[in-house]
């Protein structure tokens, strides 16, 4: 069940644990995920690794932070 939905990439990078963790969960340097919390957007290579630490977390983000188009309903 999710509990929360996040809005913005601060809140997602925060929720996975910090910049150091979404770093770490993307492959990334630490100075990348703490760039994308100043950013309206994260890499869309980056989904699928931060989208299933949220779901592990009971946690959702749209795919627009990726910069993607959600399905259609």
């Amino acid at each position: 069940m999710v509990n929360e939905v996040l809005e913005t990439t601060e809140q997602v990078v925060k929720a996975v644990g910090g910049p150091a963790k979404a770093a770490e969960i993307t492959g990334r340097k630490y100075s990348a995920a703490w760039n994308w919390t100043k950013r309206d957007h994260f890499p869309p290579n980056t989904y699928l690794s931060l989208k299933a630490a949220l779901d592990e977390r009971g946690k959702q983000a749209p795919a627009s932070l990726w910069r993607m188009e959600e399905a259609a309903q």
